[in-house]
């Protein structure tokens, strides 16, 4: 990240982001650029009574000149982004909220993952707005005091937790103490995890 956009205008932001990002575009970086997808996405949208739902652009070589200038209506969040990348690679995952996620469609095409659909996030009329955030865990409000572990039994598409998580977090009376599934429905400030505050 080379610049968030904090403090300034989405204008200024815009601007800082096309004067950074076109000329790596350009066909003369076409090697540094090869093989590339690259996210471009502002993730607010200070209207707290409405659905928080944020333009995401994905850009490079790495995506088919069919889907130039397409939409994809997919509901994604940030988990997303790490899931792709799993995904991608075959890499293991992390056992937490990135297994449930959708993978951007560029990529689940590739590698045989499905997506799935969550209305009360993407409808008309949403209920899950994802502009406020639960009480973590070091909130001094908060009603629950430890970490929440690893679910080590999940897998996506043949994809396994890292082995090193499962050593640390497999054991039995840990495993009863997670809250993370293999779904797209994720927590937010108005539907914590059981046992959270909002």
């Amino acid at each position: 990240m080379q610049n968030d956009g904090h403090d300034t205008s989405v204008t200024f932001a815009g601007n800082w982001t096309r004067s950074f990002l076109e000329p790596l575009l350009d066909e003369k970086h076409h090697n540094f650029m090869a093989n590339t997808l690259i996210l471009v996405t502002f993730d607010e949208n200070h209207t707290y009574t409405s659905s928080n739902r944020v333009l995401g652009m994905l850009l490079g070589d790495a995506v088919p000149k069919k889907l130039i200038g397409t939409t994809d209506p997919q509901y994604y969040n940030h988990y997303s982004e790490i899931s792709t990348v799993e995904a991608n690679w075959n890499l293991h995952t992390l056992g937490r909220w990135d297994v449930g996620a959708n993978i951007f469609s560029v990529v689940a095409d590739q590698t045989g993952d499905t997506n799935t659909a969550w209305d009360a996030a993407t409808s008309a009329n949403p209920t899950h707005f994802f502009n406020t955030s639960f009480a973590g865990l070091f909130n001094s409000d908060r009603q629950v005091v430890t970490l929440p572990p690893p679910n080590t039994k999940l897998v996506r598409n043949g994809r396994k937790v890292l082995g090193r998580i499962v050593r640390t977090w497999g054991d039995e009376s840990l495993q009863n103490q997670t809250y993370y599934q293999n779904t797209v429905q994720i927590p937010d400030g108005m539907y914590p995890p059981q046992g959270w505050a909002n």
